[in-house]
């Protein structure tokens, strides 16, 4: 009777976590998750000498959230340079994730609070062969995504760019960088697509170093400058201020000094030698002839 009450109470109690998790945090119960777009950049050469990979992330409006994300990235990039999500603002906060290592890829398994999601991980299959440089990017397919977008960046110094399958749009972007771009479709989980991209290079110099060297000079039209033209006559102005205030003040100063000094320092006057001879008069009652006394 007792095994039978205690079976009944444990098949309760899971009953009741079960729906608890189902119903309170619907966004760990499964559900069909899927990208509304999604947009893929390449940046080969960008700030070292590997394959720069970001992903944007949108999730389908039809979500819930929190959910749950399993997104692959090659096993060879090894841990990503970044796993965020934007805040409402529009900030990316770093997410705490789990890598999961499989045969050539790495999952990387995290939950997702807001339906903007960005990852990015350094790829080291860039080869180098002199100056030829090839790589061959692959999708792995993880999500159904309603739009597609890749954009590649073009290394500076780089010459004969080819882009396989093409990208139409080429669009110069900062300090001349030329960029490739180009919508292509939908696709399904499972699904996966492959670009390969292949250019010239007599040089090991990195995209970030032209923008660092290119940067604008400092001068008096950057913002927030003040040139010493303009400066100059306020200063003279001021120091002539400065120089009339303390010539008055020292003046002040000095004329009244020997005055209050004469005031302060000078001792009471004494009588004279002659003023202490002149005697006394002895003043009488005119009445009665009696010599009046001190301070009577």
């Amino acid at each position: 009777m007792k095994l039978r009450k205690a079976k009944f109470l444990w098949g309760l109690m899971f009953t009741i976590a079960w729906a608890f998790f189902a119903v309170v945090v619907p966004g760990y119960a499964q559900q069909n998750i899927s990208f509304e777009s999604l947009r893929i950049d390449l940046w080969p050469e960008y700030d070292r000498p590997e394959m720069l990979v970001v992903y944007r992330f949108q999730l389908a409006s039809s979500v819930q959230l929190p959910v749950e994300l399993n997104i692959r990235i090659p096993k060879a990039a090894g841990q990503p340079n970044a796993v965020a999500e934007a805040s409402a603002g529009g900030v990316l906060l770093d997410v705490q994730y789990v890598s999961v290592l499989q045969a050539e890829w790495t999952t990387l398994r995290f939950t997702a609070t807001q339906p903007q999601v960005q990852i990015e991980y350094y790829d080291p299959a860039l080869q180098k062969d002199g100056i030829d440089r090839t790589f061959i990017y692959r999708w792995p397919g993880d999500y159904d995504v309603d739009s597609v977008m890749v954009v590649i960046q073009q290394p500076i110094g780089a010459e004969e760019m080819q882009i396989l399958p093409r990208l139409n749009d080429i669009t110069p972007g900062e300090k001349g960088i030329i960029y490739y771009s180009g919508e292509i479709g939908a696709f399904e989980a499972g699904e996966v697509f492959e670009r390969s991209i292949a250019y010239k290079k007599d040089s090991e110099s990195l995209t970030v170093e032209f923008l660092e060297f290119n940067s604008p000079p400092i001068n008096a039209d950057t913002a927030g400058r003040v040139s010493l033209v303009n400066i100059i006559p306020w200063g003279v102005g001021l120091l002539g201020v400065i120089v009339i205030v303390a010539g008055v003040y020292w003046y002040w100063a000095t004329e009244r000094k020997p005055i209050l000094a004469s005031k302060e320092k000078s001792p009471r006057r004494r009588p004279t030698q002659k003023e202490e001879e002149i005697p006394q008069r002895d003043i009488h009652c005119h009445q009665c002839g009696k010599r009046a006394e001190g301070g009577g």
